[in-house]
């Protein structure tokens, strides 16, 4: 049975729609810190939102969430992992988009406010999985830029952005400016649960 990481909804109680929280995990709780992350804010909150995959392709996620019963046809996801795999874009799920390299940044940026503009949802969040995947293609110096304008973007618009992060995995830089934008930090650091 899967069990939820209940002080990630604690804490995800005292942030606002125009809040920006740093998730930390190690890899080996990726799933159950994300999974811990998202189902509050869908169920308890009754958001919806953009996930975008910088990890792990969208089937994949969203076969993980059906396998612990969790339905996510409510979230759109943006995959900047599977475009390059042979038939990686031919998927039975059309709350899928594809960015073609994870080094698009601002068509990540202009996807996720188009599909957060014809969004019927009153309350939404943009959750990144994860920087540290990001940054093994990005320079430092532009993806800190990216996500300052990211973080910004979508606070000044009243949307949840939660970032998620293996800490030692991010260039120095990064992580100093995500500790710097961001109003909230979640860090579950390599926290095995038996």
């Amino acid at each position: 049975m899967f069990e939820l990481d209940q002080r990630i909804a604690e804490q995800l109680t005292e942030v606002s729609l125009n809040s920006s929280v740093q998730v930390r995990f190690g890899n080996s709780n990726s799933f159950m810190v994300t999974a811990s992350t998202m189902i509050p804010l869908m169920q308890m909150f009754e958001m919806g939102g953009v996930y975008i995959c910088a990890t792990r392709g969208a089937v994949e996620i969203i076969e993980a969430f059906e396998a612990i019963g969790v339905d996510v046809s409510n979230i759109q996801f943006i995959d900047l992992v599977s475009s390059g795999i042979l038939g990686g874009t031919d998927v039975p799920y059309d709350n899928i988009t594809f960015v073609d390299s994870p080094i698009m940044l601002e068509s990540v940026l202009l996807r996720t406010l188009y599909i957060l503009r014809i969004s019927t949802n009153e309350r939404n969040f943009v959750l990144i999985d994860a920087v540290n995947s990001l940054a093994i293609y990005n320079e430092e110096r532009m993806l800190a830029e990216y996500l300052h304008t990211f973080i910004n973007t979508f606070r000044q618009r009243e949307i949840l952005s939660i970032i998620l992060n293996v800490p030692d995995q991010v260039p120095p830089a990064v992580l100093s400016n995500l500790d710097l934008y961001c109003t909230d930090l979640i860090d579950r650091g390599q926290v095995v649960i038996h």
